[in-house]
C-alpha cells in the first residue's frame, strides 16, 4: 500500500493493518503524530503505537511517549539516533570517540570506554542494541521511532533507568510495495536508500532494504589534505515473514552495517581550562601545530574509523485464543570496530591511540500477552549474554614510517594484524600504554505488567521485575611507562526487585490524567582493560504525573508531564593521569543525585493548511552528594603548583549532571498547498530548536561545556499522486559550531572536542510504489 501525498495537512497519512495476530503499524507524520481529517471536518487523529507490547492509541497510554514517523524522518535527511535530540523533548545525545551518549531527562551514560551499559536502551524491532558504539548504526527503512521517557523494565527484556528508543522497521506485506530515494548535498554527499517487498507465495512474504552513504569530510587533516569526519557507510536488511495459519507467524531478519572512513575524530578544542588563580597549562607537545578551525586537525597519524555490525533475529508469534498470545524473540549480533586517532592533534610524533573492540551478544525474550474485558497485560522471561574484548593502545612513537602511498604511519608497540594494519613494528624502548581485557555479562529477568479497569474511567497499572546479573572480567595486560605490568580480575553478581504502579483516570473521551511511581535498576559495570573493580548498580526512584489530551474539537493535542527522580549510586566516570602523558579511567558511584523537571509537547492544526508543532523542557538535574577529585588538580599537584599535602577532594553537591540542559525546546511550522489540477502537493516546514548550556564534566567547567545554542532546520517537499517526490532540505542553517562531547587528556593538558555537523543542505528525489 503506497502512501499518497496529494492531500492537504488535515487529511494526510494512512496506516496498514496485517492479519489479526500481527501488530498494527502506522506511518506517523509530524513531531508526535500526523494530522488526519475526519469526515466531519478538521481534526487530529490519534496514533497507533506498540510501546506497551500491544496495539493502542498513543493518547491512551499513560506514559511520556513521542512517536516520529518514517515520512517525517526522511524529510530531514535522518541518519541515526543522534538526529533525534531536537525532535523529542528531554532528549540530549552526545558523542565521544563514536560512543553514543544518549540522555533522557538527565539520565544516561557519558562513559567512552568498553564495558559500560547504556542507561537509555535502543531497541530495533524489539531487540536491544547492547553497546553505546553500536547505537550509532544507520537507521533506514524505518516506519516509526518511539521515544519512551522514564525507567523501563516491566515491558522490555533489557531494563533501563533513563528510557527506551524503540525503532520499528517496515515489515513484509502481502502487497508489493517499495521506494527509492537518491540524495545529493553539500560536502559531496551522495546517499541512496531503497526497499522492496511483497508476497513470495500465499503464506510467505519478504522485504529487502539498503542504504549507502558517501560524504566528504566536515574537516580536513591539514598535514596531507585528507578529509576527516567524512562518511562511507553501507547498510543492508532482509526479512522473511511466514504465516502458515491465521494464528501463527514467523519473522526472520538479518542486518549488516559497515563503515570505513575517518569519522569520530577528536579535534583540538583548546588548552586545559584556567582554574584561577593557577595558570593554564600549555598543551603537550609544546612543539607542533594545532588547527585554528575547530573542524580541522594537524596529524601525521593514519586516522581511521572501521566498523562492522551484524544482527540475526527470529520472532515467533502465536495467537493461542481470544485471550492469550505468545511471542518468542531470539537475536544474535556482533559488533567490531578499529578506530585510530591522534591524541596530541599535531604533526609531531607524540601520542597515538588505537583500539580493537569486539562484542558478541545473544538475547532471548519469551512473552505471554493476555487481554480480557477489564484486565490486560503481559508476563515475560528474558536472558541476555554479552562478551566484550578490547585492546587499547596509547603510544608515543619515536620514528615515523611510510607505506607505499606515502601516508605517514607511526611505529607502535607491536600490534597484531587483527588490531590495526596501519601500525607496524615494535620497539621496547617506546613509551607504550596497553589496556587489554575481556568482560562477560549474564543477565536473567522475569517481568510482568497488568492494567485493571477499576471503573469505566479509572484504571490501575502495576508491574514488577526481578533481575539477576553477573559481571565478570579480566584485564590481562595493563601497562604504562615506568610501571610494572598489571593484571586484574573481578566478578560480582546483582539482583534487584523493581516495581511500578500507576493510577490512570480518563476525565472524558479526550483527556487522560495519570500519576505513578517506578523503580529503575542498572547493573554494575566492569570496564575492560581497566583496573577499576566492578561498580555497584545505580538505582532510581522515579515519580511522574502527566496529562494527555485532545482539545478544540481535536484540532489541538497537548501532552505534559512533571517528574522527580531520586538517584543513588549514580555511575560516573573520569580520566586520571597514568604515567608520562597517559591516562586511565576511574569509574565510581556518586552517592546521590536529584532530578526535577517538566516537559510538554503539542500539535495544533491552526487551519486546513497550517500545522504548528512544539515542545519544551525544564530540567533541574544536580548532584546531592558526590565527593571526588578533579583530575586536573592531580596534574597541578604533580607539577608542584599545589602543595603535596593538600587534600584534593571536593564536594560536587549542587553541580549539574553532564549533558543536562536546563531549558530546551522546539517550534515547527508546516504549511502545505495543493497545486491546482496537477496532482502535486507542496509542503514546507521551518523548525527552530534551542538548548541551554550543556556541561561535559561533573566539575561544571565552562571551558568544557557547550554554550546555549539555537538552530534552524527547514525543508520544502513536492509530492505527487503517482509516487514521485522532490524534497529540498537544510539543517543547522545558521552554521552553528556545536560541541556534542569533550574529552580531557589530563597529562597532555589537552581539551579535545567532538562536533555536531555544520550547515548541511541538499535535495532528495524519491519514488514510492
Amino acid at each position: 500500500m503506497r502512501q499518497l501525498h496529494h492531500r492537504p495537512i488535515r487529511a494526510r497519512g494512512t496506516f496498514y493493518s496485517a492479519a489479526k495476530r500481527s501488530l498494527l503499524f502506522t506511518t506517523c507524520l509530524g513531531i508526535a503524530a500526523p494530522a488526519f481529517a475526519e469526515e466531519s471536518g478538521l481534526a487530529i487523529e490519534e496514533i497507533v503505537i506498540t510501546a506497551q507490547k500491544r496495539t493502542e492509541s498513543s493518547q491512551s497510554v499513560a506514559a511520556a511517549i513521542t512517536a516520529i514517523g518514517g515520512d517525517e524522518l526522511s524529510k530531514t535527511n535522518f541518519n541515526n539516533v543522534a538526529d533525534l535530540q531536537n525532535i523529542a523533548p528531554s532528549v540530549q545525545i552526545g558523542e565521544s570517540f563514536g560512543f553514543a551518549q544518549i540522555m533522557v531527562r538527565g539520565v544516561g551514560t557519558d562513559n567512552p570506554f568498553v564495558g559500560g551499559d547504556p542507561s537509555v536502551a535502543v531497541h530495533l524491532d524489539g531487540v536491544v542494541i547492547g553497546q553505546p558504539s553500536a547505537q550509532f548504526g544507520s537507521l533506514f527503512d524505518i516506519e516509526r521511532i518511539e521515544v519512551l521517557r522514564g525507567p523501563q523494565g516491566t515491558l522490555y527484556g533489557r531494563n533501563a533507568t533513563g528510557g527506551s528508543v524503540n525503532v520499528i522497521s517496515y515489515k513484509p506485506t502481502p502487497e508489493t510495495t517499495g521506494y527509492a530515494r537518491l540524495t545529493g548535498g553539500n560536502y559531496d554527499l551522495i546517499k541512496f536508500e531503497g526497499a522492496v517487498g511483497g508476497a513470495l507465495s500465499d503464506t510467505l512474504m519478504a522485504r529487502a532494504a539498503v542504504r549507502y552513504t558517501n560524504r566528504g569530510g566536515y574537516g580536513t587533516n591539514l598535514v596531507d589534505g585528507s578529509d576527516i569526519d567524512d562518511a562511507d557507510q553501507l547498510s543492508l536488511r532482509g526479512q522473511l515473514l511466514w504465516e502458515p495459519t491465521e494464528d501463527v507467524s514467523l519473522r526472520l531478519a538479518a542486518e549488516h552495517h559497515e563503515e570505513d572512513d575517518r569519522n569520530y575524530i577528536p579535534k583540538f578544542r583548546g588548552p586545559s581550562y584556567d582554574p584561577a588563580p593557577l595558570p593554564a597549562l600549555e598543551p603537550q607537545p609544546t612543539a607542533g601545530t594545532r588547527a585554528t578551525d575547530p573542524r580541522d586537525i594537524y596529524s601525521n597519524v593514519n586516522l581511521q574509523n572501521k566498523r562492522s555490525q551484524d544482527s540475526f533475529s527470529a520472532e515467533l508469534n502465536w495467537d493461542i485464543d481470544e485471550t492469550f498470545s505468545l511471542t518468542s524473540l531470539s537475536n544474535y549480533q556482533t559488533f567490531e570496530k578499529i578506530p585510530q586517532a591522534d591524541f596530541d592533534m599535531t604533526e609531531v610524533d607524540f601520542y597515538i591511540w588505537s583500539e580493537s573492540y569486539e562484542s558478541d551478544q545473544f538475547s532471548e525474550e519469551l512473552r505471554l500477552n493476555f487481554e480480557s474485558d477489564r484486565l490486560r497485560g503481559l508476563i515475560g522471561a528474558y536472558y541476555y549474554y554479552e562478551k566484550l574484548d578490547s585492546d587499547n593502545r596509547l603510544d608515543i612513537p619515536l620514528v615515523p614510517q611510510f607505506v607505499a602511498d606515502s601516508t605517514p604511519v607511526l611505529s607502535g608497540c607491536g600490534f597484531d594484524d587483527n588490531v590495526s594494519d596501519q601500525i607496524v613494528g615494535a620497539d621496547p624502548e617506546l613509551l607504550c600504554f596497553n589496556f587489554r581485557g575481556t568482560s562477560k555479562t549474564n543477565a536473567y529477568a522475569l517481568f510482568g505488567n497488568a492494567i485493571y479497569d477499576l471503573t469505566d474511567t479509572l484504571s490501575v497499572n502495576v508491574g514488577a521485575r526481578y533481575s539477576y546479573e553477573k559481571k565478570e572480567g579480566d584485564t590481562d595486560r595493563w601497562t604504562a611507562p615506568g610501571a610494572p605490568v598489571l593484571t586484574f580480575q573481578d566478578e560480582k553478581s546483582f539482583e534487584k526487585f523493581t516495581p511500578n504502579v500507576r493510577l490512570e483516570w480518563r476525565a472524558n473521551d479526550e483527556v487522560l490524567v495519570y500519576a505513578g511511581y517506578s523503580k529503575g535498576f542498572k547493573s554494575g559495570i566492569f570496564l575492560t582493560g581497566q583496573t577499576t573493580p566492578v561498580l555497584d548498580p545505580e538505582i532510581v526512584d522515579a515519580y511522574e504525573i502527566g496529562l494527555k489530551g485532545m482539545f478544540m474539537d481535536r484540532r489541538l493535542r497537548f501532552n505534559a508531564a512533571a517528574f522527580y527522580y531520586d538517584f543513588t549510586d549514580l555511575q560516573q566516570g573520569r580520566s586520571v593521569p597514568a604515567g608520562t602523558s597517559g591516562f586511565t579511567l576511574v569509574y565510581e558511584n556518586a552517592a546521590s543525585a536529584e532530578i526535577k523537571g517538566m516537559e510538554m509537547e503539542f500539535t495544533w492544526l491552526a487551519s486546513e493548511h497550517i500545522r504548528i508543532d512544539g515542545s519544551a523542557t525544564y530540567l533541574d538535574a544536580t548532584f546531592d552528594d558526590y565527593v571526588t577529585t578533579d583530575p586536573f588538580d592531580t596534574v597541578f599537584q604533580q607539577l608542584g603548583l599545589i602543595d603535596a599535602g593538600v587534600d584534593l577532594s571536593q564536594q560536587l553537591a549542587g553541580n549539574r549532571l553532564v549533558q543536562s540542559p536546563k531549558w530546551s525546546g522546539r517550534l515547527a511550522v508546516t504549511v502545505d498547498h495543493e497545486i491546482s489540477d496537477t496532482g502535486w502537493l507542496a509542503e514546507g516546514t521551518v523548525a527552530v530548536s534551542y538548548k541551554d548550556q550543556v556541561y561535559f564534566t561533573q566539575f561544571n567547567h565552562d571551558a568544557l561545556a557547550q554554550d546555549d545554542v539555537t538552530t534552524i532546520d527547514a525543508n520544502v517537499r513536492f509530492s505527487s499522486d503517482n509516487g514521485w517526490s522532490v524534497n529540498l532540505w537544510g539543517r543547522n542553517l545558521t552554521d552553528e559550531t556545536i560541541y556534542v562531547g569533550t574529552f580531557i587528556l589530563n597529562s597532555s593538558r589537552t581539551n579535545a572536542g567532538f562536533l555536531a555537523p555544520p550547515r548541511t543542505f541538499g535535495a532528495t528525489l524519491g519514488y514510492e510504489f
